[in-house]
């Protein structure tokens, strides 16, 4: 959106002064621009405007979903560490439950007289 005029020219505009006041044809010229600008104006006012109001109901949205899937990988993430802690100490109890079970089986393979250690 280009605007014609801008404050300052509005307030420094001279009219060159007639026999009658000042030149008709220079003022409806320059209220031409004028009313070209306010066109401009109303009609950014009536149409972007709403748009731009939208986008931002739209970012703000989006703004507060993030903020929502933050705290959901918060959340997750301690759950995740808290799964991650029960299955390594599962790991570690059925390790040291095969461990006592072989040390049970290699016992009794020693009692029919076969070493464990050379078997295949």
């Amino acid at each position: 959106m280009k605007k014609n005029l801008t404050t300052d020219l509005i307030l420094n505009k001279k009219f060159t002064p007639d026999m009658k006041g000042y030149n008709g044809h220079e003022v409806d010229s320059f209220l031409d621009l004028i009313l070209e600008d306010y066109r401009l104006i109303e009609t950014f006012m009536k149409e972007e405007l709403p748009f731009l109001k939208s986008q931002e109901t739209f970012v703000q949205g989006l703004k507060n979903r993030i903020r929502d899937l933050e705290i959901q990988v918060a959340e997750m993430k301690d759950k995740v560490s808290v799964i991650n802690a029960n299955k390594t100490t599962e790991i570690n109890q059925d390790n040291f439950l095969l461990i006592k079970k072989i040390g049970i089986y290699e016992k009794e393979l020693f009692k029919l007289g076969i070493d464990p250690n050379k078997l295949k």
